[in-house]
């Protein structure tokens, strides 16, 4: 069992949450804090790095639709980086790869790159 990580820094323009072990019912709470309090105090694009999760159940990706609608409702963009296999496939499953805006990583968007990415969720 991975215990759930998540971090916060701002990064090439970004806010980006890094999420690293599993995503479950266990941290789904703590996931949906730490994203309500970015969405909260923060401006411009919001990225949730999944890059470390090694696995996600269904509370997993009901975390991260709560938090989609929640982004919407604050009228901020939110996009998954770092999506792996496992990730992308329950988002393949249940129909809702369509649903988020997805990067390789933060890590290759500059700051002119982070202005685009925010003009193209809006």
């Amino acid at each position: 069992m991975d215990e759930l990580m998540i971090s916060t820094a701002q990064m090439n323009g970004l806010m980006v949450i890094t999420v690293r072990g599993e995503l479950d019912i266990i941290g789904k709470p703590l996931l949906c804090t730490r994203i309500d309090d970015a969405l909260r105090t923060g401006d411009g694009p919001l990225v949730i790095d999944l890059s470390g999760v090694s696995f996600i159940d269904a509370q997993g990706l009901s975390a991260l639709m709560v938090s989609r609608r929640h982004a919407t409702e604050l009228n901020r963009s939110l996009t998954l980086a770092g999506v792996s296999a496992a990730v992308r496939r329950l988002l393949q499953l249940t129909n809702l790869e369509d649903s988020f805006v997805m990067m390789a990583s933060p890590d290759t968007v500059s700051p002119p790159d982070a202005r685009d990415l925010l003009a193209r969720m809006q």
